[in-house]
């Protein structure tokens, strides 16, 4: 799987560092190399430097039109100067010009598949820059900061192209102390990251706003009604959000939190993880029709952030990640062995553990949010 995983990112993705191009053109030149020597020991009909003429379209896949282009013309010289190598009754002149036009076929042939690469190549590179323009627009760099916390974390798109998904993140200072958003919008593409900007605008607005978390949520979900009626006049799907917000009151230790359909955060100090009890989840955001009006408010749960403790918050993109068995990735056992980390530092051992959990891209988006007093 690791070495498939390696020909996709070279062969398909064309992603490769200039290093890795220099080492795979010497590899070629020692191929061509290689073929030429064999060439001049092998007796009979066989005719192995013919091979030659296969290395330009192995390196086009790579490999640039220029470098394609040198790679073809090598082949062809190796192929013409093995012809005082051939046998006499081989040596005809007929037949030799046969074996190059065929050549410089091939040879072309392979420049028009470097240039159809270079062309993906850089449609990919233009994808990336508006993915990343998006991604600045919509979730804002970490670390970020308040007066009185601090978050550090990271998000990790199962599109690397798409760079921005479904998973959202904002801490906010408002008069009503430090207050946290994560979230997890229902499905993927645009849709999604339509819907997902509706609700993180109506969070950064609103909660500056309302005094107290049911109505900032009431708040957020009105939002997302209104989003959601709109897109289905343009034939879109309604969308859901899971998503937890936390308010953190000034003494830095007291927090509020309330939980629309998503998952339990926990907290990390010296003394180990706990995942915090916030008993029955209420509905996610977008689906409140589902129940009467009165019964739409989520419950509040008040609980304490320990000293030096930081809150550790996720999608569940960490949780449904999978190895290779098919097994969940086990969060809460391997935060046993990173309580003592700092916030920067635990973010990036999960981050990196995560991969490694998985044989290396994770099949959906993963926000991972590590906040801590400052």
């Amino acid at each position: 799987m690791p070495l498939a995983r390696s020909l996709s990112r070279v062969l398909v993705e064309r992603k490769t560092t200039r290093r890795e191009r220099a080492g795979f053109l010497t590899f070629l030149l020692v191929v061509l190399a290689v073929i030429v020597a064999v060439e001049s020991f092998t007796p009979g009909d066989l005719r192995v430097v013919l091979f030659a003429s296969l290395v330009p379209l192995v390196g086009a896949l790579v490999l640039s039109v220029l470098t394609t282009a040198v790679l073809a013309t090598l082949a062809g010289v190796c192929i013409a100067g093995s012809y005082p190598l051939f046998a006499p009754h081989e040596r005809d002149p007929g037949q030799m010009a046969v074996v190059l036009a065929a050549t410089w076929a091939v040879g072309l042939l392979a420049l028009l598949i470097a240039r159809l690469g270079s062309q993906r190549q850089s449609l990919l590179e233009h994808t990336r820059g508006a993915a990343e323009a998006v991604q600045l627009a919509l979730l804002r760099p970490f670390p970020l900061r308040t007066k009185d916390f601090e978050a550090y974390g990271v998000y990790l798109a199962a599109d690397e192209y798409a760079r921005v998904g479904g998973d959202l993140y904002e801490l906010i200072e408002s008069p009503f102390g430090t207050r946290v958003l994560v979230a997890d919008v229902r499905g993927k593409g645009l849709d999604a990251i339509n819907a997902g900007a509706a609700v993180l605008s109506a969070f950064r607005v609103a909660g500056y706003e309302e005094p107290g978390l049911p109505d900032l949520t009431r708040r957020m979900e009105n939002i997302l009604d209104r989003y959601n009626e709109y897109a289905e006049t343009i034939g879109q799907e309604p969308r859901h959000v899971t998503a937890l917000l936390a308010e953190f009151a000034p003494d830095r230790q007291r927090m509020r939190l309330v939980n629309c359909g998503h998952l339990e955060p926990f907290t990390v100090s010296e003394s180990g993880p706990r995942q915090i009890a916030l008993g029955e989840a209420g509905l996610p955001l977008g689906l409140g029709f589902l129940v009467p009006e009165e019964e739409r408010a989520r419950a509040v749960v008040e609980t304490r952030l320990p000293y030096g403790a930081r809150l550790l918050l996720f999608t569940d993109g960490v949780t449904e990640a999978r190895d290779s068995h098919g097994v969940f990735y086990p969060l809460a056992r391997r935060l046993r062995n990173w309580t003592g980390l700092e916030p920067a530092a635990l973010v990036r051992e999960i981050e990196q553990d995560l991969h490694r959990y998985v044989g290396g891209r994770l099949h959906d988006d993963a926000a991972i949010l590590v906040i801590t007093a400052r």
